[in-house]
């Protein structure tokens, strides 16, 4: 109902509300391919990545014979080509029979445009709205920025806080009517408690900042301070490579001791005292310092795990007659035309060295083509053997068979279909080898490309 903007007359107010919600993501939205009978041809969105519309008018003799994707679908699961070309555009048409039909009936589903995977994430969804919202990209650049820094992520929602006047310091509380409400700042016991007041102007936290990294806080008192904060950051960030990273660290647990020795002040009876700010900011520094350096050893040791070449098996190897092939993809796009070609070949290494394939194909992306190659080569070798060895240069397609909720929504129906054929035999192996070890196959795809 969301994809199409339609709204039941009567519903419920939480009914209601998820809608609106949904309606505001729509343009995000997807109806990923199943067997086509749910999506219509002329109003609904099913490519991941483009909005491809027939190019025949309403009144067009072919529009009666075809309204839903699924009247373009043969009964072998394969694309009614000509019609296809007949009702769209060349360069529409291409992306049409590029797409992948599954092999086994499933129902459409709506997938998320703005992932790799397809599956719609709280973030990306989060990113999608603010983009709506703000016309400023200075500004969406700066949040960007502040959700990717490698700081806490509680740090990263009290910033947010902070920066959008959502703590609940006094004036904050007692602008939504909370009763009993001191409006002093407990810390100096001279004036209302803002958050101005509170980070930057209270004798107390000018002295903190003078002290922990040597900033006069009262010669910037003709900022609010959001503005205060984003000006520090912006300048840290620019000086990343002079210990910038380091001051950020810094900067934002001298914020973050304020506020908890402030609210260990209120609700724990405590004293005053600024050598405790001091005492918990010294303590956060270092459990931010220590966090950064135990991720950087888990980025070595990922780094390490990554460099060794993965590979996906089903079944058990019970033979030594265990067929090895090359495959490889060829996907070029032309500067001129905007126009891509493509081709695929796999070559039998251990067998009749004549026992090779290679052709043309329609595909959006090298890895998409690459995906195609893994399927027609398990697909040939289907009635030839039992047990295969299929080698690839392409490190993403494994990745996607051994992690299906990463998959690339471009090649997420071939990885199923590959998946369903790889079951049937008794012992599959895709393997990740460097370049030059599938040359053979390299050598056919790109032939046959050109050709």
């Amino acid at each position: 109902m969301a994809m199409e903007g339609m709204k039941s007359k009567s519903c419920s107010y939480a009914f209601g509300s998820l809608f609106k919600a949904s309606i505001s993501f729509k343009e995000g939205l997807f109806q990923r391919l199943g067997n086509g009978k749910k999506i219509r041809i002329d109003n609904e969105r099913w490519h991941s990545s483009i909005n491809i519309k027939p190019k025949i008018t309403a009144n067009h003799p072919l529009k009666e014979n075809f309204t839903m994707i699924a009247d373009l679908i043969n009964t072998d699961r394969s694309w009614k080509s000509s019609a296809v070309w007949s009702l769209y555009r060349a360069k529409e048409a291409k992306e049409i029979l590029a797409t992948y039909i599954p092999r086994e009936e499933e129902e459409d589903k709506i997938g998320w445009s703005l992932t790799k995977s397809g599956h719609f994430s709280v973030k990306t969804g989060y990113w999608f709205l603010q983009s709506k919202a703000q016309s400023s990209s200075e500004k969406t650049n700066f949040w960007k920025q502040l959700w990717k820094m490698d700081i806490f992520p509680k740090w990263k929602l009290f910033l947010w806080k902070i920066l959008n006047h959502a703590l609940p310091t006094a004036d904050n509380l007692i602008k939504r009517k909370i009763r009993e409400v001191n409006p002093i700042c407990c810390l100096c016991n001279m004036q209302d408690e803002a958050m101005t007041h509170l980070f930057r102007d209270c004798e107390i936290t000018q002295r903190i900042w003078r002290s922990s990294m040597g900033i006069t806080a009262n010669q910037g008192t003709h900022l609010l301070i959001p503005e205060w904060i984003k000006n520090f950051l912006s300048l840290f960030r620019k000086r990343k490579k002079e210990n910038g990273d380091i001051m950020e660290i810094e900067f934002i647990s001298t914020l973050w001791g304020i506020w908890l020795h402030r609210n260990e002040v209120i609700f724990k009876d405590s004293s005053t005292n600024p050598k405790r700010i001091t005492e918990i900011t010294k303590e956060n520094i270092m459990r931010a310092k220590n966090r950064r350096s135990q991720r950087d050893t888990r980025l070595e040791e990922n780094v390490e795990a990554n460099n060794r070449e993965p590979d996906w098996e089903v079944g058990q190897n019970r033979s030594i007659n265990v067929q090895s092939l090359v495959v490889d993809g060829a996907w070029k796009k032309n500067a001129k035309s905007n126009q891509w070609q493509e081709a695929i070949a796999w070559k039998n290494l251990n067998n009749d060295p004549r026992e090779e394939f290679a052709g043309k194909i329609f595909a959006t992306s090298p890895v998409q083509t690459e995906a195609y190659a893994v399927m027609k080569a398990l697909s040939d070798m289907q009635w030839r053997c039992s047990e295969l060895i299929i080698k690839t240069d392409n490190r993403e397609i494994i990745q996607a068979l051994k992690n299906p909720r990463e998959t690339n929504k471009d090649i997420n129906n071939i990885i199923k279909d590959i998946k369903r054929l790889a079951n049937s035999f008794n012992f599959v192996c895709c393997k990740k080898v460097k370049r030059e070890e599938v040359n053979l196959a390299h050598n056919l795809a790109i032939k046959a490309r050109k050709s």
